[in-house]
């Protein structure tokens, strides 16, 4: 979903594709991450969200995103970070 200049990312908005293990929102006018927009998707292996301008993300944004992950943000920290839960 690159380029597609999208501005917020809604709570749910991946509950119809649970099954994703890769997201790339590189490079569109994302702002706001809303509480919950990632819920249930528990095989999220790479999220990146670089090339945006991100100005708000609620503490349990991600928090849905379970297993081995890698996030990316150039707005966050200008790094990615590698976790395991």
């Amino acid at each position: 979903m690159r380029f597609n200049e999208l501005t917020v990312i809604h709570a749910d908005a991946f509950s119809s594709v649970r099954n994703l293990s890769v997201i790339l929102l590189d490079d569109n006018d994302i702002h706001d991450v809303e509480p919950h927009a990632f819920r249930g998707l528990t095989a999220v292996r790479l999220l990146s969200l670089t090339g945006n301008r991100i100005t708000t993300i609620v503490g349990d944004s991600f928090s849905q995103i379970s297993g081995r992950k890698e996030a990316c943000s150039e707005q966050i920290g200008n790094s990615c970070s590698l976790s395991s839960n």
